[in-house]
């Protein structure tokens, strides 16, 4: 040991020779100013650094010293003579007196006083902490395993020192200086950032728990900066958010706002502690985006209307920041999308009536009778259309604006539900609650154009099945869908008119996937029937060409459609009709080998939705013959033109046994086409027996195939006041009596499937309050339906009545019968 050191059970000798270094480690006035660019390891040198750490280990461990030594002083219990105590006692007091002639220079404020000696004391403490780290490690160590909370480690007993003379009596002077310099970066001022960051920094150092000197304390840093801090931002944002209000418009305030907050939450972060991070950003969402919500809300309907995604997807970023105030704003969505809806399908309408109404053919007709006429010609595909546009426009927006978040796709999905099924269209103000929505029956028609060979390219050019799905997947009527969608699907397939199989089948697949194989059940059928009648014709075809061989004569060619009742929606009618002579043979033969080969069936003839076609040898010499589509009846008709060029209308019924309103749709055509002239001429003459009808020979008519069939209108007699002085339906009425009967089929179908579910629920429950019953009926028919409660009860009642249920004595409840 060198001679230097003081003797190891001396202990003023020692602290005598430590103190120096002490002060020179902790930095004096000189050389506190120095701290960030002059190091303590450059002012103490390692000789010294040794001569003090050896000092301090002699006197802590020799073991020299009577235990008596320190008796005078009461206060300690045994435990404070241990070996360090009194040193440290030493250093306590010298860090108090230390720390408390701390001196603010005149020109500087207490922030910049602040930090300045916080740096060089931090650094001081970190240093003197080695110095003695043997009492650390041994002494310290043992006096807190005693349980003696107060005694701290030297590094500590510094920071503890630091915040019992300097900073408790000074922290609000502190903590106003940082929120001012906080305030002025605010407004856009230059600030010592590096002042602020290590102020602010202390304040989670000093945060010291003395029962656990390991664990992060933060009370200091909540206690003395977070409160007056959020507190100063609460109320500097507020003032700062309404004075921008008054000057500039809310769209604006939307990016501003996102630029505040980028601020705080971004270019901030590098003061405050991550503890503050939640708080500020509820304070943030209070000031900037809660106390405005009303003006935000509002707003957000303007920015909808100008369909500008990039300020929709700010508001929205914005308002995401406190997703309670989504679910608002996902209704304002959807209550949007649903008017928007509305309203382009009441000015798509407006618009169609306006173009029917000034249509020369319109000049002067009743006013009520046009308006429902240009309702009920309302194109398919420009309702569709029209759907599909709104749905495609708000489909973007919540891709590109709201990200699919689940609260505005699913808004999306209710409100196109809503406008798609009820606008001014679909249920026409004054309908009753139970009406079918028009939507299905539109968009079964749409369908029917993009799948018909007779459409025109330049119609079905933007139409799509894709078109289709979207719609359907909307349909609360599903049910209606399948309905007129099978109806035209059996007039393609009857006609033969489908473009082709492949896409008649990828339709159905698409729908099946959709929903059910039960849903397409009956239309898939229909193809197998289709396809096994194929068969039969095929089979025919082979016994008929054996049948004739013999004969001199070739007897018409037959395409005969065997279809199974009640998959087709074909209602059976007896008809008055007297086949034509020249298919009878045929339609003998076939009901022959049909019996033969299908014992104890029946067929039943369906002669209104029968076609043929006819070579009419009738033009100029030398001319190419005409080739005639046209319906059984209208073959009935001109056939009987072959044995005499001018028939009277009793004549063609005594031919036909047609009815007159048959021979008259069937006429129109020929006579719109100038093929029969009328004599005389008018709808009135139709009605009279003695009308004449003369063939035109030669026939002139620029082509050469000419569908006849296609000009039939059933409901030509439905204008004229008939014999007993009774109104008919106006024109368009076979339109709604089509749809009347449509109706009625859907209401007996859905009695049946509701009656089904019913039984269905109640084998398994076996007993049901009516209210859980009436909801699982609701719930099990939504796929195909809107359920009313009244046809849910009538069903029941029914039910009832076939004893299948029984009401129990509550009153309340039903029991199942097996």
């Amino acid at each position: 040991m060198p001679d230097s050191l003081p003797r190891s059970d001396d202990l003023e000798a020692t602290w005598n020779f430590i103190e120096p270094s002490i002060s020179q480690i902790l930095g004096n006035d000189n050389s506190a100013s120095n701290a960030s660019s002059f190091g303590v390891d450059k002012v103490l040198s390692p000789t010294m650094y040794m001569e003090v750490y050896t000092a301090i280990y002699n006197y802590c461990v020799n073991k020299s010293r009577s235990s008596g030594q320190f008796n005078t002083d009461k206060t300690n219990n045994q435990s404070s003579i241990l070996v360090g105590s009194e040193i440290y006692e030493k250093l306590r007091v010298y860090l108090r007196q230390y720390v408390s002639n701390f001196q603010k220079n005149p020109n500087e404020s207490f922030l910049q006083f602040y930090v300045r000696r916080w740096k060089r004391f931090t650094v001081g403490a970190i240093f003197l902490n080695h110095t003695f780290d043997y009492m650390n490690r041994y002494w310290v160590q043992k006096e807190r395993s005693d349980g003696k909370r107060y005694i701290f480690d030297v590094n500590t007993l510094c920071l503890m020192t630091w915040k019992e003379v300097l900073f408790d009596p000074k922290s609000s002077d502190l903590v106003k200086e940082v929120l001012e310099q906080i305030t002025a970066e605010r407004d856009g001022n230059l600030i010592q950032r590096g002042h602020v960051a290590t102020a602010i920094k202390s304040l989670v150092a000093l945060g010291i728990d003395p029962q656990d000197l390991k664990k992060l304390n933060l009370n200091v840093y909540i206690q003395v900066f977070e409160k007056p801090f959020l507190k100063n931002t609460e109320e500097y944002y507020t003032k700062y958010s309404e004075e921008y209000l008054s000057t500039h418009s809310v769209t604006d305030y939307i990016f501003e706002a996102h630029e505040l907050i980028k601020r705080e939450e971004r270019s901030m972060s590098m003061y405050w502690d991550d503890h503050t991070r939640k708080p500020l950003s509820e304070t943030l969402n209070n000031v900037l985006i809660r106390n405005h919500i009303d003006k935000l809300e509002a707003d957000f309907i303007t920015l909808l209307d100008s369909r500008d995604h990039q300020k929709i997807s700010a508001l929205y970023s914005l308002m995401q920041r406190d997703f309670t105030l989504l679910p608002k704003l996902a209704t304002a969505y959807e209550e949007y999308i649903r008017k928007s809806g509305e309203r382009d399908i009441s000015e798509l309408i407006s618009m169609h009536k306006a173009s029917v109404q000034n249509h020369p053919h319109h000049e002067g007709s009743n006013p009520k009778r046009v308006a429902l006429a240009s309702i009920n010609s309302l194109p398919p595909k420009s309702y569709i259309k029209k759907l599909l546009e709104v749905y495609g426009i708000f489909r973007s927006i919540t891709t590109d604006c709201f990200r699919n978040e689940p609260l505005f796709t699913k808004a999306l999905d209710n409100a196109c539900r809503g406008y798609i099924n009820s606008n001014e269209f679909a249920i026409p103000p004054g309908s009753p609650r139970s009406a079918t929505s028009k939507t299905s029956e539109m968009l079964a028609k749409y369908s029917d154009q993009l799948l018909k060979k007779s459409s025109k390219s330049e119609l079905v050019n933007d139409m799509s099945v894709d078109d289709i799905m979207t719609i359907f997947k909307f349909l609360t009527d599903k049910d209606a869908f399948e309905s007129h969608y099978r109806r035209l699907f059996a007039k393609r397939l009857i006609h033969g008119t489908s473009t082709s199989d492949e896409d008649e089948e990828a339709i159905i697949q698409r729908l099946q996937s959709e929903n059910s194989m039960e849903y397409t059940g009956k239309i898939t059928k229909m193809f197998q029937d289709v396809r096994l009648s194929k068969i039969l014709e095929d089979d025919f075809d082979v016994i008929l060409k054996k049948a004739q061989a013999n004969k001199n004569y070739k007897l018409p060619a037959l395409q005969p459609f065997i279809l199974a009742e009640n998959m087709w929606p074909f209602s059976y009618q007896e008809v008055d009709f007297k086949l034509p002579i020249e298919l009878q043979e045929s339609h003998m033969k076939l009901e022959q080998v049909y019996t033969e080969k299908h014992n104890g069936r029946i067929l039943k003839w369906l002669w209104p939705l029968c076609r043929g076609e006819l070579i009419a040898d009738i033009g100029k010499p030398g001319r190419v013959p005409f080739q005639f589509t046209v319906t059984l009846f209208q073959m009935a008709i001109l056939l009987l033109f072959n044995d005499s060029d001018v028939l009277t209308l009793e004549t063609i019924q005594e031919g036909t046994s047609l009815s007159i309103q048959n021979i008259a749709a069937a006429m129109v055509p020929f006579i719109k086409f100038k093929l029969i002239q009328q004599t005389p001429p008018g709808l009135e003459a139709l009605m009279k027996p003695d009308t004449e009808f003369k063939l035109a020979r030669p026939y002139k008519a620029l082509k050469t195939n000419i569908n006849f069939a296609g000009g039939v209108k059933n409901d030509i007699l439905n204008g004229l006041i008939s014999a007993d002085g009774n109104s008919q339906r106006a024109s368009g009425g076979a339109d709604l009596t089509e749809s009347e009967k449509v109706e009625k089929e859907l209401g007996a179908e859905r009695q049946i499937f509701l009656e089904a579910c019913i039984v269905r629920i109640m084998k398994a429950k076996r007993k049901l309050p009516h209210t859980m019953l009436v909801n699982e009926c609701i719930a099990q028919s939504h796929q195909r339906f809107n359920a009313k409660v009244s046809m849910i009860k009538r069903a029941i009642d029914s039910l009832i009545q076939k004893g299948y249920l029984q009401r129990c004595d509550d009153g309340e409840s039903y029991t199942y019968l097996a």
